[in-house]
């Protein structure tokens, strides 16, 4: 008794497991077909491939304007001492982060660029005729009742060039619906803020140096004139040293901001579509289609 539930069960398992299968067979087919699911994943992924690069592009603007602003001297001589000053150092430690902020979204650009690549693989003609042959005989295989290898190795591969075929749009599609989702706020803000920045140190690197003449050769009262105005630079260049320190922080809080979201979309979601992938790879080898 107990072995014949034991085969109705696995009767059971196979007919589900059957159904399912052609199911997937089926929708590989059409979708493999229409391509719909490509070019919604390539419309996504070429967006994804152009806010690395604006974004990269900013890193690199800001990257010049602070390091023009850290070889900037202002010349001044408060009561006849000179004085040569540059506020500008006071980014040096941003500048090692934008650098490096550089390189994040280099390689960002350059994993959206592979994904683009394997994505107009996975569509190449030769391997699209040669995955809806290889489902359409998965598909005629489950129907019969021949139980050789040829027939578990066809299914095998069926289900393995499945994988291979989506894993690369759904990837960019899962990375654009996380984008929208959770991301999308941070990254429009921070490179906002950021072009922002470079904008305003670009403005601060317009300050001119001053280069007072002797105060000896002046009248007292040219020499009381020439003090306030030394005492008025140095006013203007502490100033200036307080919006370098703002600039440094904001840009600091913005750069932690988009590397999160691009490290997200670069490696994070596609590392695990990796490791799903390998697992699929793994369960798939172990089905038995014997049955």
């Amino acid at each position: 008794m107990s072995q014949l539930k034991s085969f109705k069960r696995k009767i059971v398992n196979a007919g589900a497991m059957k159904l399912s299968l052609s199911i997937l067979f089926i929708v590989a087919i059409i979708l493999n077909i229409s391509q719909t699911l490509d070019l919604s994943s390539k419309h996504y992924i070429d967006k994804s491939f152009n806010r690395a690069l604006i974004t990269f592009g900013i890193a690199k603007t800001l990257n010049g304007v602070i390091s023009v602003a850290q070889g900037t001297e202002v010349a001044i001589q408060p009561a006849g001492i000179g004085l040569n000053l540059t506020p500008g150092q006071i980014l040096d430690p941003v500048n090692d982060l934008v650098e490096r902020f550089s390189w994040i979204m280099l390689v960002s650009t350059t994993s959206l660029g592979i994904q683009k690549v394997f994505l107009t693989m996975s569509i190449w003609p030769a391997f699209s005729y040669f995955l809806d042959f290889i489902l359409i005989l998965g598909l005629i295989f489950l129907f019969t009742k021949i139980n050789n290898h040829f027939r578990i190795l066809v299914l095998r591969i069926s289900l393995l060039l499945i994988v291979l075929r989506f894993t690369v749009p759904i990837t960019g599609l899962a990375n654009e619906a996380v984008y929208y989702t959770f991301l999308e706020n941070e990254y429009v803000t921070s490179t906002k803020q950021l072009e922002f920045t470079s904008q305003e140190i670009g403005q601060l690197n317009k300050y001119e140096s001053f280069n007072q003449p002797d105060i000896k050769k002046k009248s007292v009262w040219e020499s009381a004139k020439e003090f306030y105005k030394s005492t008025s630079e140095m006013l203007d260049v502490n100033i200036k040293i307080e919006k370098y320190k703002k600039a440094a922080t904001e840009t600091t809080q913005h750069i932690v901001n988009l590397i999160v979201v691009f490290i997200f979309q670069t490696l994070i979601i596609p590392l695990s579509f990796i490791f799903i992938l390998y697992s699929l790879f793994k369960y798939i080898v172990k089905l038995d289609f014997s049955v």
